[in-house]
């Protein structure tokens, strides 16, 4: 039987609380437009009620297949390093959406992660890299009509 690890059910209901948060600051942004059209929170909307949902799922079942005993488990050093080296990457990234825009910036990302932690070659990573950008892209500026930063660069449709 699987053993509920110290703070799981803490982290989970955490989490059904931010993502019910998320889902109803979404009503601030405007969840329609005139003419029907879908605004700005739609997505956050969306999101967040998702995955408070999955959550709360997710909190159940680690209650219900709890034991009364938690077990220590040891955590693997290098999934640890790997959780570090993408929070670094993501601070580079967000430091970097001031000068080269949000969509250089996250393209960059998504390279970096895929090329260095995930060990894809360089061409699929720059692949992977440019399709979730031209995806972001066409969901946020061309279909929910969001500006993103643009930077100094000012790629990314912010006006």
């Amino acid at each position: 039987m699987r053993r509920l690890l110290r703070g799981e059910a803490a982290v989970w209901g955490l989490l059904v609380c931010l993502s019910a948060a998320m889902a109803g600051v979404s009503f601030g942004y405007g969840v329609t437009r005139e003419g029907g059209q879908v605004g700005p929170g739609f997505l956050p909307l969306v999101s967040g009620a998702a995955l408070a949902v999955i959550s709360a799922a997710c909190l159940l079942r680690s209650v219900r297949r709890a034991a009364p005993e938690p077990e220590e488990e040891a955590a693997d050093p290098r999934r640890v390093r790997t959780l570090w080296t993408v929070f670094g990457m993501l601070l580079v990234a967000l430091l970097l959406v001031p000068l080269t825009g949000f969509l250089v910036a996250f393209g960059l990302l998504v390279f970096a992660v895929s090329a260095f932690v995930e060990k894809q070659r360089i061409v699929s990573a720059a692949g992977v890299a440019v399709a979730a950008t031209v995806v972001i892209y066409a969901v946020f500026v061309l279909f929910l009509t969001v500006p993103l930063p643009g930077g100094l660069l000012g790629v990314g449709g912010d006006g």
